[in-house]
């Protein structure tokens, strides 16, 4: 039988993917190219993807500068067990729901390109953290 920390486990790695992958792909399943004056060029090789921004994309350093005011310490403070208030007296930032399915809730802390922590609660108490 799996147990309840791999189903967590599993549960925010397929909500913090069906995030990105969200963020990435267009509303219906069609081809992308990158032209025009607002576009990034996107170039990579399968294993990276290289970002050259142009006026209407954000450069790395500026989606990193757009991270969270979370600390490390904070982050270190959020227990398996705690509920989603206390993880919230810890953070002190909202959290964005970013999947629910049944008994599992998956918040995410970032912007819409950055994410940068990761929280999945089951039966209402973390379960599993990542940043």
């Amino acid at each position: 039988m799996v147990s309840m920390k791999k189903i967590g486990l599993y549960a925010g790695i397929l909500g913090a993917l069906a995030s990105v992958v969200a963020l990435v792909l267009p509303g219906t399943a069609v081809s992308q190219s990158s032209s025009g004056a607002n576009s990034p060029v996107i170039s990579g090789n399968g294993n990276t993807v290289n970002y050259q921004s142009h006026t209407g994309f954000p450069s790395a350093e500026t989606i990193r500068a757009q991270r969270p005011n979370i600390s490390e310490r904070q982050y270190q403070a959020i227990q398996p067990g705690m509920t989603y208030d206390e993880v919230l007296e810890i953070v002190k930032i909202p959290g964005k729901e970013a999947a629910s399915s049944g008994r599992v809730q998956v918040y995410t802390w970032g912007t819409e390109v950055y994410v940068y922590m990761t929280v999945t609660l089951v039966d209402g108490k973390v379960q599993s953290k990542s940043h």
